[in-house]
């Protein structure tokens, strides 16, 4: 056993916004995707901003700590700071239909505004003074002004389309804009009229575009070959192969060099694109060799600011060096550091929790403070609190689902699934789970039999009633048409039911209440043809639905979590929200520096697992964090306080 250890507490609170950052050295989980520096602006002129994959904005202060905030359960490919100082412009995809630009106010961590766009986002960049978030866009209409003072899309900046840009550099007056084409077109627009100044055709297909030296030259990567460019006329001046599938640029337009990192074995190399009199460059220079870098660990985004280079890895770490030339190899450390430990699922059990990491599974509870190792977690994502132990299963593949006697420390395996296990449920002594979208089985844990309840296509989630009745949610584009079926166990009879829907999911019930209505989520759309997420209430003897609580937006990953009378839900992904079934009030949690994933409660404490693999805690009927908590490496816990 461990006891809790208490940290140094780092943390900023805004009341107002519902919400919380933290700070430390913890890298991203995933690939750093962009770095965003602010030369010129005092007191954000040492400042980095990095993005990544899992949805975390990190500001970089200059002694290597960094304040975290998750925006998004999307993927960040693109951000862009204010010149202003105060706001970041962020790109956020699912990589298909979902393209939004939002604009954040970082210090107070609050979204001012934010715009769905129906093509891809293809530049995204703030204008010189910062009067306007310029988005280029894989559409006809190509480019769109974002006015930061009104908030408002300004829909005639332009007398034509610009067709889909990669790259627009204002001016420091905003009078003018450029814009790269990868059909191979510079075009400088007068944005005070409109019109269009003039036109160059230059290299096609270019990639990582951009500006150097005050706009005097242009430079983009190409299949192998670095291309410099004279800006004014479109005329390569400079191409050079480069001898690396995936170089990554640095261009600066305050710089009046082109820099760029080629990765190695555990290594990587600076190069430069050095000035003659601003009328030439010079052959590509190897500057600095660096190493440092993990197994597998390479070089995705990098930034300059100053003299300072920041750069990214694949593996969400971060380094930072200088562009001074030297021929010895520099061995680096990054500024990151992987501290914490990835809670996977969590599960109450009497008063304490059981915790699954990716090597362990941990008894633990606030009030004691205490970490108990249980046992050996042999690689599962998911657990269920059972008897002496815990279920262990994996969503999304085949593995064999298991008990582990927590007492004796004995795995068996209890079945294994023919097709991806999407979802499991304990109904007493049975498990209901659904394969690979489209058949619901049940399992007795008892005798050890397996029965097939239902098959059909696309099966969201289902609930055993009782012994005989069985309840799938789904999605209503395939047959029957609708979200909501009933399902007789003993006669297979199948009765579609009156809730009307896109699709539904995330179910829950209290089988220890009488006569209990069934709670989950539902996606429609509204009388304006615009989709709504709802959390409803079926009343199986009535037959009759209600809606509990409401969004004007779609959320297809929202959960619904029933400890009777409360019923608790995270629709709009950013806080959890609570519903009293008997006084019918709502109430909201402020949420922590990570998005909640899912809430458990004993009597006295509720639990949200954060989508970063750390836990907040809370007071049933207080707003306000307790704390956050983090599993270190070593197995103990890193507490930020809420308060």
């Amino acid at each position: 056993m461990k006891k809790i250890f208490f940290a140094v507490l780092f943390f900023i609170s805004f009341e107002i916004i519902f919400s919380q950052s933290h700070i430390s050295t913890q890298a991203h989980q995933t690939p750093v995707t962009a770095l965003a520096t602010l030369e010129g602006t005092i007191g954000e002129d040492k400042t980095v901003f990095s993005s990544g994959l899992d949805g975390f904005l990190i500001k970089w202060s200059e002694d290597g700590l960094g304040e975290h905030y998750q925006i998004s359960d999307l993927a960040i490919q693109m951000i862009a700071r204010s010149p202003k100082g105060n706001d970041i412009a962020v790109y956020t995809t699912d990589g298909a239909s979902t393209n939004m630009v939002s604009v954040w106010n970082f210090n107070t961590l609050t979204r001012k505004y934010a715009y769905r766009f129906s093509d891809p986002i293809t530049s995204l960049s703030y204008s010189a003074k910062g009067n306007y978030v310029i988005c280029g866009t894989a559409s006809v209409k190509g480019t769109y002004f974002l006015n930061t003072n009104t908030g408002s899309i300004t829909s005639k900046k332009l007398k034509e389309s610009s067709g889909a840009v990669n790259m627009v550099v204002t001016s420091d007056t905003e009078n003018t804009a450029v814009m790269y084409s990868p059909i191979g077109t510079l075009t400088y627009y007068n944005l005070r009229t409109g019109q269009r100044k003039a036109r160059f055709n230059t290299e096609p297909n270019l990639t990582q575009t951009g500006m150097f030296n005050n706009s005097v030259f242009f430079a983009g990567y190409n299949n192998g070959t670095l291309y410099v460019v004279q800006a004014t006329t479109g005329k390569t001046i400079g191409k050079y192969s480069i001898n690396s599938e995936n170089p990554i640029l640095i261009i600066s337009n305050n710089k009046q060099d082109l820099y760029y990192i080629l990765n190695e074995n555990r290594q990587f190399k600076l190069f430069k694109v050095q000035n003659d009199r601003n009328k030439s460059v010079i052959q590509p220079q190897l500057i600095r060799t660096f190493s440092g870098l993990g197994q597998n660990e390479k070089i995705v985004s990098a930034t300059i600011t100053e003299n300072t280079i920041y750069a990214g890895t694949n593996l969400g770490n971060i380094f930072t060096f200088d562009n001074s030339e030297s021929e010895r190899v520099d061995s680096l450390l990054p500024i990151t550091d992987n501290m914490y430990d990835h809670i996977y699922d969590v599960d109450v059990i009497e008063e304490n929790f059981y915790f699954l990491t990716p090597n362990a599974i941990f008894l633990s509870s606030y009030d004691n403070g205490i970490v108990d190792k249980k046992g050996i977690n042999p690689g599962y994502t998911n657990l269920i609190t059972y008897s002496q132990g815990v279920i262990l299963w994996s969503k999304e593949t085949k593995r064999p689902v298991q008990y582990l006697d927590l007492s004796s420390g004995k795995l068996s395996t209890l079945f294994t699934p023919k097709n991806n296990i999407q979802n499991i449920r304990l109904f007493n002594n049975s498990l209901i789970y659904i394969e690979g979208n489209s058949i619901v089985n049940r399992f007795n844990i008892t005798n050890a039999n397996s029965e097939q309840l239902y098959i059909g296509t696309g099966i969201q989630d289902a609930v055993l009633y009782n012994e005989t009745d069985l309840y799938i949610a789904k999605t209503s584009a395939t047959n029957p048409q609708v979200p909501f079926l009933y399902v007789n166990t003993k006669t297979k009879e199948t009765v579609p039911l009156s809730l009307k829907g896109n699709v539904a999911y995330s179910l829950s019930f209290d089988n220890s209440v009488d006569s209990p209505e069934i709670y989950g989520i539902l996606i429609k759309t509204d009388s304006s043809n615009k989709l709504q997420t709802t959390v409803f209430a079926w009343e199986p003897n009535s037959k009759v639905s209600r809606t509990i609580l409401s969004i004007s937006e779609e959320d297809g990953d929202a959960f619904s979590y029933l400890s009777w009378p409360t019923l608790y839900t995270n629709i709009g992904k950013s806080q959890v929200k609570s519903y009293n079934l008997i006084g019918k009030k709502s109430f909201e949690y402020k949420r922590s520096a990570s998005l909640p994933l899912k809430v458990s409660k004993n009597k006295t404490r509720i639990v949200v697992l954060n989508r970063d693999g750390s836990i907040s805690w809370y007071n049933q009927n207080t707003s306000n964090v307790i704390a956050d908590w983090y599993l270190t490496t070593d197995g103990q816990w890193f507490e930020f306080s809420g308060n």
